[in-house]
């Protein structure tokens, strides 16, 4: 039994589940830099609602399940935003004393602009993560990467196998717990739980190299490392759903730029 939440995946055809994800990446990384180059606020706030609008309309993604997957961003959120409020309003020194003499007075108003637009960041990284991932599996970005951004097979596959054994990890933690219980390895104070954690993670590390070098192994032997050009079972080509996500998605990152307020 995984203890992992299981994948985000379509739960119906959409628009952009018909897109190929070299064009997803695209108009993501086209909508991220354009919310990282301004300290602006309302940047983010627009490609917010953008997001927002694109999963509610064309992801196709369980809306009821996104909510409680993004939560533990919204704690990362807060924390970035008290931060950078914190730091803006103590002239960069992030001393004790100086985060001490900070008082409501010395909180200006740039220093929350600058804050929130830094925790606003936060939510449009999250949003255009799970519109770039989400409408297909990683198979399928491999895919895409190899054949139309012109990636090494080695590269692009191995990461793939390495994504997809990552979740066999908490498997691993669990049964190396269990197994020091039933040998009667059972700490019970606080100091003896650090150590029995370090003694967990050395034996992850072992088991993960070990499992590293047969997947490498088994990738050799189906002549992902031999120079020669591969054929490919499912090929992805550039259509028009693929031209007009990256239109669409360019000038909503221009509007949210240059638009005035």
């Amino acid at each position: 039994m995984s203890v992992l939440p299981a994948p985000l995946a379509p739960t119906r055809p959409a628009f952009l589940t018909r897109t190929t994800p070299a064009a997803r990446l695209v108009a993501g990384t086209a909508w991220l830099v354009a919310s990282i180059i301004t300290l602006d606020p309302i940047v983010p706030v627009r490609l917010s609602l953008a997001a927002i609008v694109a999963l509610w309309l064309w992801s196709g993604l369980p809306l009821r399940r996104i909510p409680r997957r993004l939560a533990p961003l919204g704690f990362a959120m807060l924390s970035l935003t008290a931060f950078s409020i914190l730091l803006s309003s103590a002239n960069g020194d992030i001393s004790l004393a100086a985060v001490a003499q900070i008082g409501p007075a010395r909180i200006t108003g740039p220093a929350i602009s600058a804050g929130v637009a830094v925790g606003l960041r936060i939510v449009v990284i999250a949003l255009t993560t799970l519109l770039v991932f989400g409408p297909s599996d990683l198979t399928r970005m491999a895919d895409s990467l190899v054949q139309q951004w012109h990636f090494p097979d080695r590269f692009a596959y191995g990461t793939l196998a390495a994504l997809r054994v990552a979740p066999f990890m908490a498997g691993d933690w669990i049964t190396i717990g269990a197994a020091r219980r039933l040998r009667g390895i059972t700490p019970r104070s606080p100091v003896g739980r650090v150590r029995e954690a370090g003694g967990r993670l050395m034996v992850m590390l072992v088991s993960s190299i070990r499992r590293a070098e047969r997947l490498a192994l088994a990738m050799d032997a189906r002549g992902f490392d031999s120079g020669v050009r591969r054929t490919h079972f499912r090929e992805l080509r550039m259509g028009w759903r693929d031209w007009l996500t990256i239109t669409v998605a360019l000038a909503v990152a221009a509007a949210a730029l240059f638009v005035a307020r």
